[in-house]
Parts: C-alpha cells; structure tokens; sequence
C-alpha cells in the first residue's frame, strides 16, 4: 500500500506558460500594483461541468508570468482591481509560449510625479497631479508610502508619524489636475531610515467610483533613494 501511494499518475503536466501585463488604454502605460492582496487575474479553464476558478498574481509593476498552465481555451476575469472591469471569453492558451497585454482604464491615473530628498529640511518630498480614468471617478485619499523594498504600497509599508504622508478627502473630491505635494520628515522617524541606506518611495490614490467591485490603490513607479 505504501509503494502504490507512491506511484505518479499519468496525466500530463502544464505545457504552456503565460505571460504579458497589464497596460493603460491610453498610452500603453504598465499599471502599477501591490504584490501583496492586489490586482489578479482569475481564469476559468474550460471544457470541464464546473470550471475552478483560478487566480494569477500580477507583480507589483503590471507585468505578470505564469509558467505552470495548461493549454486550452480560457474566460478571463480582472474584477476587484484598480482598474474598470476587464472581461475576456473563450481565450484560446496554446502549448508553448504565449504573450498577451490586456489594455484597461486605471480609476485614476498619477501623473508628473516626482519623488526627491529635500537635503535642506530633510525630507522626502512627492508632487504629483490625478487623472480620473472616467468622468465619474472621484479621489477619495493619497499617500506616500515608504518601505525597506520594492514591494511598497498600501500592505507593505512603514508607518510613518508626520502630517503630510498623506491626505483624506471627506467628502470625496472630483479629480481636477490640481497639483498635489506631500512629505516624509525623516528627522522625526530616525527608527525608520538610518544613514548609509537604500529604501523605496511611492505614491498611491484611492478612487471613489461605484459599480466595479472593491476598488485598490493605483500607483505612480516607486522611486529609489539612498540616505
């Protein structure tokens, strides 16, 4: 009994792999994600009586490799992201290689941005300005993350004490192209950021639209800043 348990079976393995991202509609942009309780992209493999719903990581840059799939025709979800809604069906995978961008509407997109030290006041300080991805998206908080590595954003992040971090918006506002600035006083965190090292800035915005799902943080590239 032990020996047969140990048998392999004789289904064939994943023979295809899968790769590609996720691009702004407008101007092919990667949108950026969190790796971690972020953006996936959710398949159903057909041909069986109750197709299993399975969920393929996104990195945190938009772009996303999946080496274990099965050749076959495929729907494809992206719901709950940063994103509108994306739906595709009967999307064919091929044995081998395969190479596909999903073009989709950001909620908000994060434009100039700019991330620098302040030497002089020491801070780090972001300005930047929103797009609204629809007419009827509104902005409802942004942020400043910071963290140890790339992986920043809204669940990998130092909590930082300060006013300017970031900024709420109550009642949520319509996105007008004001240009924002927050700041990071590294002087009144000394725990967090010490002398002699790299660590990762990024900015984020939360939007306030109806009628997608749950809704996650869009983001500008997160910039590196050795102290």
């Amino acid at each position: 009994m032990i020996v047969a348990s140990c048998e392999k079976d004789n289904l064939a393995g994943p023979n295809a792999t899968f790769s590609g991202a996720i691009k702004d509609s407008i101007g092919g942009g990667l949108i950026e994600q969190d790796l971690l309780n972020g953006s996936v992209i959710e398949v159903f493999e057909l041909g069986y009586a109750t197709p299993v719903s399975q969920k393929w990581v996104i990195k945190n840059n938009g772009e996303f490799l999946n080496n274990l799939v099965f050749a076959n025709n495929y729907d494809i979800f992206m719901r709950n992201g940063n994103f509108f809604p994306y739906t595709l069906y009967n999307f064919a995978i091929n044995p081998g290689d395969n190479q596909n961008d999903f073009l989709v509407v950001p909620f908000i997109r994060i434009k100039n941005c700019s991330i620098t030290r302040d030497q002089t006041a020491n801070k780090i300080v972001a300005t930047f300005s929103l797009e609204a991805g629809k007419p009827n998206v509104k902005v409802k908080t942004i942020q400043l993350y910071a963290f140890s590595d790339i992986y920043v954003g809204q669940y990998i992040k130092f909590t930082t004490t300060g006013t300017t971090f970031s900024k709420s918006f109550g009642p949520t506002k319509a996105i007008d192209g004001t240009s924002y600035t927050l700041s990071i006083d590294l002087s009144v965190n000394p725990t967090l950021f010490k002398t002699g090292r790299d660590y990762f800035f990024r900015v984020g915005a939360m939007a306030d639209v109806t009628g997608v799902g749950t809704i996650r943080t869009n983001y500008a590239p997160y910039v590196k800043i050795s102290l």
